[in-house]
């Protein structure tokens, strides 16, 4: 009797560890997607301004009001959006491989305990 409420115990943090799991997998893809839409918005802003002139008057969205900026100072900020979200994606996705391979091992983690509990009421149930 002690051994099974000591396999349901385990069971139960295994199961709360996948679900953990499966949340954070969620929240990193959710992360990654949002800052992949923000790179692309960012380059697609970047080419679109390469075509202007530099004489052509720029403005960057501050709040609820636009600044007027040089070309020069919005192609920088553009580049370095861009770059630091792609250190972003990078740092995500190494955090997405190892939470998934966590999830992997809870997995398979559970399906011994499963065939454990298995083969113990089977024993227990010729006995």
């Amino acid at each position: 009797m002690a051994e099974e409420n000591t396999m349901q115990q385990v069971y139960f943090r295994i199961t709360q560890k996948i679900q953990d799991c499966q949340k954070q997998v969620a929240q990193i893809e959710a992360q990654i997607a949002a800052n992949d839409r923000e790179s692309r918005l960012a380059s697609l802003t970047r080419r679109e301004i390469e075509d202007l002139d530099s004489s052509t008057p720029m403005y960057k969205s501050v709040g609820k009001m636009f600044v007027q900026a040089p070309k020069d100072a919005l192609m920088n900020e553009l580049n370095e959006s861009i770059e630091s979200a792609k250190t972003l994606t990078d740092a995500l996705e190494k955090k997405h491989k190892f939470v998934k391979r966590e999830l992997d091992d809870a997995t398979g983690n559970l399906r011994d305990v499963i065939q454990s509990m298995k083969a113990s009421m089977a024993s227990s149930a010729k006995a």
